[in-house]
């Protein structure tokens, strides 16, 4: 609960604009769940009662974080294999590989956005 002048901040992982239906598949197919959401973030905003709405991209540093979640994943497969079993590494690298790629392609963004109540 904000009071009014209180402000809000959060990171979000969206779709990219502009995409054709099939790269939205493949962007909603690799990110979060919630990345296949159809409103966007700041008419989400608007309709809980915020304003001044402004989203800074930070697809850079997410891509940097993807990358590193990987290399430390992979730093550490014995053990996490030991712990979690094959299937389950596989399905981890193999959803972290989708993810990365999909941000290399341009599918997947990620943005700070923050308003005002």
């Amino acid at each position: 609960m904000l009071k009014p002048g209180g402000r809000i901040a959060y990171y979000t992982i969206h779709l990219a604009d502009g995409l054709t239906p099939a790269q939205r598949r493949r962007a909603a197919a690799a990110g979060p769940n919630c990345v296949a959401a159809r409103a966007t973030q700041d008419a989400l905003l608007r309709a809980a009662g915020f304003r001044d709405a402004v989203a800074r991209d930070v697809t850079d540093e997410y891509l940097r974080l993807a990358r590193a979640w990987r290399a430390a994943r992979d730093r550490r497969e014995p053990a996490l294999r030991a712990v979690q079993g094959d299937a389950k590494f596989d399905e981890q690298r193999a959803d972290n590989l989708a993810q990365i790629a999909a941000i290399e392609a341009g599918l997947l963004r990620r943005s700070l956005l923050t308003a005002t109540r």
